[in-house]
């Protein structure tokens, strides 16, 4: 069996590429891998030279990085003047996808012709990895009646929350034009599909609702379950996120300029650690904010969470489910989360999980868990069992792979 695949996320540093978009990516490719050639095509950035030699040296390093047989194609994204004038800005994104930021860099002639180059080699099955990379493949007008399209997020609801987010300007508001155009693609692209991933239920519902879409299969985030830390007695929290996705340092520099503070006040010795590469994205980065660590990039997570009492996740904006919540819960560690940083996921609120909004209430549920040690450790192993029972990553691979080979079956 040939399996086509087309993404926008190009691992170009392989070790580091360990966030939660690639994790589920390498989900998916776990579960195909041993069904057939995988035959890969990404979109990367024009500045990644993508010569005969490159390409060669790139397709050996996946090949073993994923253990897998595969063969791959690089296609650059399209480089496109800035938007000048507030009518090329608000107007033509909100009359056509491909004058919509970030779809546009995927949506022109060389872009469809990467799709036409790997619809011509004719694969059995074709896996087509978030909405960016669905466009070109919409734009293409070629129908492949075997296409499998992990949405991961939801794309309009984290349009609507990031609008709603700092930072502001004049004409934000204009941003709201782009979601008709945006919804008509997102439905488009479900709708062409055999199957549609999602990460929950609650985002499996919204699309029933929205789009009436009845081929909609839940494919939840998920990890491998590492051996159980002891809780340490050590006043340290944590925030651990890739800073150069907006939602991640917004998130940081809520945490650090609201609620920090207020917890600090509190429990002089306490600690925070940011964890997580491009730290200086965070508005509050260059304030070096008293009692807050920098750890940049971190490769080794069981040592950076050892020493780790509480897991913030104030997350304000984006979509999907949060991986680093459930890594955060596999260890046994505390989580506080806002509404939306634990949205999707099986944790109870109070049980394995505290939730807030406000800054005062976020800061006094982490306080709390500081000082009571019994708690701590309750709300830890309540999330640890839940983890473990829903969201192992062998288990979800077995799920991904059931999917796939019932077509298969079905089509032979």
């Amino acid at each position: 069996m040939r399996i086509g695949f087309i993404s926008t996320y190009f691992p170009v540093e392989i070790e580091q590429s360990v966030f939660g978009i690639y994790k589920r990516m390498g989900m998916f490719i776990q579960a195909m891998k041993d069904m057939g050639e995988l035959d890969m095509m990404f979109y990367v950035k024009p500045g990644v030279d993508v010569n005969t030699h490159f390409v060669a040296e790139m397709e050996e390093r996946l090949a073993k990085h994923w253990d897998a047989q595969l063969r791959l194609d690089l296609c650059s994204t399209a480089h496109v003047n800035p938007a000048r004038g507030r009518w090329q800005e608000y107007i033509n994104s909100a009359l056509s996808i491909e004058d919509q930021f970030p779809y546009l860099y995927f949506a022109q002639r060389e872009q469809v012709n990467a799709v036409h180059r790997l619809f011509s080699r004719k694969p059995d099955i074709l896996f087509v990895h978030r909405l960016t990379s669905m466009i070109p493949v919409l734009l293409a007008k070629k129908f492949h009646p075997g296409i499998f399209f992990d949405m991961d997020d939801i794309e309009h609801i984290a349009l609507l929350r990031n609008i709603r987010q700092p930072p502001w300007w004049p004409g934000k508001l204009l941003l709201y034009l782009r979601l008709p155009v945006l919804m008509l693609w997102e439905r488009r692209a479900v709708r062409l599909s055999h199957t549609a991933f999602i990460c929950s239920e609650n985002d499996r519902q919204h699309l029933s609702r929205v789009y009436c879409s009845k081929n909609v299969t839940v494919i939840p985030n998920a990890i491998d379950i590492p051996e159980r830390q002891e809780l340490s007695d050590k006043p340290i929290l944590l925030f651990l996120g890739v800073m150069s996705y907006p939602p991640n340092a917004v998130a940081a520099d809520y945490l650090i300029s609201k609620i920090w503070p207020i917890i600090l006040s509190a429990v002089p010795e306490a600690k925070l650690c940011i964890a997580g590469s491009n730290p200086d994205h965070i508005a509050s980065y260059e304030a070096s904010p008293p009692g807050v660590e920098f750890l940049g990039f971190v490769d080794n997570l069981d040592n950076l969470y050892k020493d780790v009492k509480v897991v913030c996740c104030p997350i304000l904006s984006g979509g999907g489910t949060r991986i680093k919540i459930l890594e955060a819960a596999a260890y046994g560690k505390p989580v506080v989360s806002t509404i939306i940083g634990a949205e999707g996921i099986e944790l109870r609120d109070g049980e394995g999980i505290l939730l807030h909004d406000d800054p005062r209430s976020f800061a006094e549920a982490c306080i709390r868990l500081l000082k009571d040690r019994n708690f701590a450790e309750k709300i830890g192993q309540n999330a640890r069992s839940v983890v473990a029972r829903h969201y192992d990553r062998d288990n979800v691979i077995d799920e991904i792979r059931t999917c796939l080979l019932s077509y298969s079956t079905r089509k032979e």
